[in-house]
């Protein structure tokens, strides 16, 4: 009889626990009212067992444990956890002579995982982690012409920094610990219109485990920097062919942006907001194999650390830099740095926004454009020293590099909608030797300001414009802009052959316009149309979609000569999808 009852018990509360039958369709009120139900029955059962116990000598035979939950009933995750231990029954050793403690009492109250929680009788019903699928698909089709002279009017598509992720949080309150939460996050690049690459590997994006709490969230993995964030709002073409990076956060031009970066294998940390304000700091220890930072972070085989992958310093064969060999080939010399420090404060408070950060690179190893690396382990027969016409010789060396920025918003509504603006000054700076300044285009400050004008609901407006002031000076040499480029480093003509041309003391200055609109659908999708000009002086030599556009477009020829100053213009238009 005793067995009968604690079946028909055990039935009915696993048919809850699985919402089966019509329990699916139940309001709060009906659950509710069945757990009572089931706890006077179980009340009642309890007093008849208690009765039937005291009327047999013999032990009641101890319950057979209920079986699993099956998964495909169970409203949530389909996990199931391993049944808890019963506990050690009150023992003493064959003498007689030496007892054990009695046993501590089970825990009473809801359990999850056999873990006491503090909440109400529905908590073990209820799953306790969010998995969110998400991801932005953005694609255009562009035209533009770098204004070199053996290349023309070029067609081209992208996908524009189109990712998809995971991001996993798991409530940690049930169990104790008030407003803590577990997080994890997998994010990966998607090529929509290029062939895949290692770029596309799941995780390439921002990766990591870490926890929150009332104190603000700690994480681990490979991050976009704080200094990178606190102006990511600020660009209203970001991952076009107008995005800011082609200036902003890049030091020596080209298609990298050394200073708005993702970092491998880092640990950071997010305060909470307070009256507006917060505070995030990042810290990414270089892991190098040598001491001058030239070669392979620990972990990070085949990539350079501070270079884009298969890009200019990542050490890949035709990027300038390669070197046979993998660990020791001492190939990272074109910006290769060591440990990373990166830390912002942000406000916002209603329409007002404001941002300090700063950002600092330990001993950045410049020395692929000096050619003082040693290009093969234990040969330095083979460095060969980089020299100018006039006999000076290139010197660059290995020192830190740091940047720093400050800048704010304004929202506000005019007579045709709202209107955003935003602006921020930008320092950056190399810390070289006196006899290296003239060689250093590290070293420059930039201003870049932007504004949007929303028309109703579905439409705005922007415009932006950039620019980095001139730099002390250059490493290399440049080529003039006609057919002569692939000659020889010369002088200034007419001194001098026209071909390449030592540019360390001519303007390196350069300036972007931008202007474009967008429609949006709803708040998922919109299409956008954008076009963009880089004007630069003939020492400057940088390239437009240089960080989230699918592909760069620099001042090189078909023999990838650098052409310096050449003027870049370009259009685009293209479709973005958030989900």
């Amino acid at each position: 009889m005793k067995s009968k009852l604690l079946c028909g018990t055990a039935c009915a509360t696993l048919c809850l626990i699985a919402f089966g039958g019509t329990a699916r369709s139940a309001t709060l009120d009906d659950v509710m009212a069945r757990l009572d139900k089931i706890e006077r029955e179980n009340a009642e059962l309890k007093a008849k067992i208690k009765s039937m116990q005291g009327a047999k000598s013999a032990p009641a035979p101890v319950a057979a444990a209920p079986a699993p939950t099956d998964p495909s009933k169970f409203k949530g995750n389909p996990v199931l956890h391993a049944a808890v231990a019963t506990s050690p029954a009150f023992s003493c050793n064959p003498s007689g002579s030496a007892c054990g403690p009695p046993a501590a009492p089970p825990p009473t109250g809801p359990l999850i995982g056999g873990m006491p929680v503090k909440a109400g009788p529905l908590t073990p019903l209820i799953d306790n982690t969010t998995v969110t699928l998400y991801g932005t698909i953005d694609i255009s089709g562009d035209i533009f012409n770098p204004s070199v002279f053996d290349q023309g009017t070029k067609f081209g598509v992208a996908s524009n920094t189109s990712s998809f992720g995971v991001r996993v949080r798991h409530n940690l309150s049930p169990y104790g610990w008030d407003g803590w939460a577990a997080v994890a996050q997998i994010e990966s690049q998607v090529d929509i219109a290029s062939a895949p690459t290692e770029r596309a590997a799941f995780g390439t994006r921002d990766s990591f485990l870490g926890i929150e709490g009332p104190w603000g969230s700690l994480k681990a993995g490979k991050s976009d920097t704080p200094y990178k964030k606190a102006t990511a709002a600020f660009d209203p073409f970001s991952r076009t062919i107008a995005d800011y990076n082609s200036i902003m956060g890049n030091t020596g031009g080209d298609n990298r942006a050394e200073f708005d970066w993702r970092m491998n294998h880092a640990v950071w940390y997010e305060s909470p907001i307070l009256y507006g304000l917060q505070f995030s700091a990042l810290f990414s220890p270089g892991q190098n194999y040598a001491q001058d930072n030239s070669d392979y972070s620990y972990g990070d085989l085949f990539q350079c650390n501070g270079a884009s992958t298969r890009g200019s310093g990542s050490n890949f064969p035709g990027t300038g830099g390669a070197v046979p060999g993998n660990i020791g080939g001492n190939g990272c010399t074109d910006g290769s740095y060591g440990n990373a420090y990166s830390a912002a404060l942000a406000y916002k408070n209603g329409p007002f926004t404001a941002m300090a950060a700063y950002e600092l690179h330990e001993q950045v190893n410049r020395h692929g454009d000096d050619g003082l690396q040693p290009t093969l382990p234990g040969a330095p027969s083979l460095i060969a020293p980089v020299f100018f016409p006039d006999g000076s010789q290139v010197f660059t060396g290995v020192h830190n590099e740091w940047a720093a920025k400050i800048g704010g918003g304004y929202r506000f509504n005019d007579w045709i909608g709202d209107l955003q603006l935003y602006a921020y000054y930008e320092w950056m700076r190399r810390e070289v030797l006196p006899f290296e300044e003239p060689f250093n285009e590290r070293s420059r400050d930039g201003v870049y300001a932007s504004l949007t004008q929303y028309i109703g609901t579905q439409w705005s407006v922007s415009a932006a414009y950039a620019h980095a002031f001139q730099t002390p000076g250059s490493p290399a040499c440049l080529s003039f802009n006609n057919v002569n480029a692939g000659f020889a480093c010369g002088t200034i003509p007419p001194a001098g052959p026209i071909g390449q041309y030592q540019p360390n003391f001519l303007d390196s200055s350069v300036s972007q316009y931008s202007l474009g609109a967008r429609y949006y659908f709803n708040q998922w999708a919109s299409w956008y149309i954008v076009g963009t000009v880089l004007t630069q002086g003939p020492n400057a030599h940088y390239c437009l979609g240089a960080s989230g556009h699918g592909y760069q477009v620099c001042s090189r020829d078909a023999a990838n000569d650098t052409i310096g100053g050449a003027t870049i213009k370009a259009a685009s238009s293209g479709m973005t999808f958030n989900f």
